[in-house]
């Protein structure tokens, strides 16, 4: 659905959805209605494709509407926190918003990406992010977030690698001047450069890509069998058809593999809990979630 129709939506059931550009291939509606559904509660989830520069247009839309929430995907998150009514600790932790409360015509934005990668971390390999050396490739908008819950976790080593290694630097300078009072804490905190990222991963326990490559169909591996070893446990941020080339080389390098589908799970159903004050009801939303990864790959 194109922002512009949002008008056109009943306001019974009432309206959630996701928002991004692209977002067609989101996943999100399939899990999110199955909880809806499970509790018995009146409402149905779209996707809609709003561009970041049409987005302050779109929530006047979604308030006419009275949409009940809504998560929101690259490239709107730091938009979004900039758009919201008011902002909860999570979103004023990570400076970006993913889920929105409409609490009677104010907009509450959170993050619910941080914790979502923590319990997917855990459910992949059990263990935590204060357990491992970690290497976040990417200093984008996933990559932020990983890092900031890295920190807030008590990560012993956090190393940030960025094809734009200013933008990997930039980012490390904002965290330690938020997260990371003494110089000892600072040491916990590193840039490389990509071409020395075979070398640091001798001191590394978890990889985690959260690039834009995989985003694509048959997208290349973001690192070559060669650099990986045995001893990793690689988490990849994204799922589906883009990461199969990671994947192969991350398991032709004996390392431990994990992809996106579980961060996903458990974002949204943080997302669901603020929207409904309920718990939700994971290992069906997991189970939905599957089923429509598996039937999109037939």
């Amino acid at each position: 659905m194109n922002y512009s129709q949002i008008l056109t939506l009943p306001v019974r059931p009432t309206p959630y959805a996701v928002l991004g550009s692209p977002v067609s291939h989101s996943f999100s509606p399939i899990m999110q209605q199955a909880a809806f559904d499970h509790y018995g509660i009146d409402a149905r989830y779209y996707r809609i494709e709003v561009p970041e520069e049409k987005l302050a247009g779109a929530l006047a839309h979604l308030r006419a509407v009275s949409f009940g929430g809504w998560n929101c995907t690259v490239p709107l998150k730091t938009r979004m926190f900039e758009l919201c009514d008011r902002r909860g600790d999570s979103a004023e932790k990570f400076g970006a918003v993913n889920t929105v409360v409409n609490e009677n015509g104010t907009l509450v934005g959170h993050s619910t990406d941080g914790v979502g990668w923590s319990r997917a971390l855990r459910e992949a390999f059990d263990r935590s992010p204060g357990d491992l050396r970690i290497l976040v490739l990417g200093a984008g908008g996933a990559g932020r977030s990983i890092a900031i819950q890295a920190l807030l976790e008590n990560c012993p080593r956090l190393v940030i690698a960025n094809r734009n290694s200013g933008r990997a630097r930039t980012l490390a300078d904002e965290l330690e001047s938020k997260f990371l009072g003494t110089a000892k804490n600072q040491n916990r905190l590193s840039v490389v450069a990509w071409d020395e990222i075979p070398g640091a991963l001798r001191e590394i326990d978890l990889v985690v890509n959260a690039t834009s490559t995989g985003l694509e169909a048959g997208a290349p591996s973001v690192l070559p069998a060669s650099a990986l070893n045995d001893r990793l446990l690689v988490f990849d941020t994204v799922y589906g058809a883009g990461s199969v080339n990671f994947q192969k080389e991350t398991k032709a390098s004996g390392a431990r593999w994990a992809d996106g589908l579980g961060m996903l799970l458990h974002q949204g159903a943080a997302a669901f809990s603020l929207w409904t004050g309920r718990e939700a009801p994971v290992e069906l939303m997991r189970d939905a979630l599957q089923s429509a990864f598996s039937a999109s790959r037939r």
